[in-house]
Order: C-alpha cells, then sequence, then structure tokens
C-alpha cells in the first residue's frame, strides 16, 4: 500500500486480452499490462457493464463499477461478477 500513488490497478476489458488489471496510478492514455493496446475499456463503463441502482461497488479513486453484471470475455455476457472483499490485519 505504500506505492499507492505510483502503482494502483483497476479492472478494465481489453479485447485481446480479456479482464486486465490496469495501473490507474499513472496519468495520461492507460493501455493493456499484456497486449499494450491503449483500446480497453474501464469497467463501470456503459460500453461492457449494466448499471444497476442497488448493486455493490468497486471502487478506487475516480473509477468506479458494480459487482455484477459485466461483459465476460469468454461467453461475451453480461456475466462477470468481481468479488469484493476487505483486507483487515
Amino acid at each position: 500500500m505504500r506505492d499507492f500513488l505510483k502503482y494502483s490497478t483497476f479492472p478494465f476489458y481489453c479485447s485481446s486480452c480479456g479482464v486486465v488489471d490496469v495501473n490507474v496510478a499513472t496519468e495520461g492514455v492507460h493501455e493493456c499490462p499484456k497486449c499494450q493496446s491503449q483500446d480497453i475499456i474501464q469497467y463501470g463503463d456503459d460500453r461492457v457493464s449494466i448499471p444497476t441502482q442497488f448493486n455493490q461497488s468497486l471502487q478506487w479513486g475516480n473509477y468506479n463499477c458494480g459487482q455484477k453484471d459485466h461483459l465476460c470475455p469468454s461467453c461475451k455476457q453480461q456475466t462477470l461478477s468481481f468479488n469484493l472483499y476487505m483486507m483487515i490485519d
């Protein structure tokens, strides 16, 4: 957690690689960490996620997405869910 200003990830969809964790702590254009494509979409965007009013949220800074109803890279349906958890020391 000490380097969160340099390295903080959030889930994005890459049409080539599927779900990828993109470093959102960097300024400028984000890219896929696997194929370096800039054609990636943040989960939570209407193009890959269905917004729901009563949906727990995954959030980091200005990045936000619900827990469920996201585009699955395998089946291309809105069936992908993210598990939310909290680590306690």
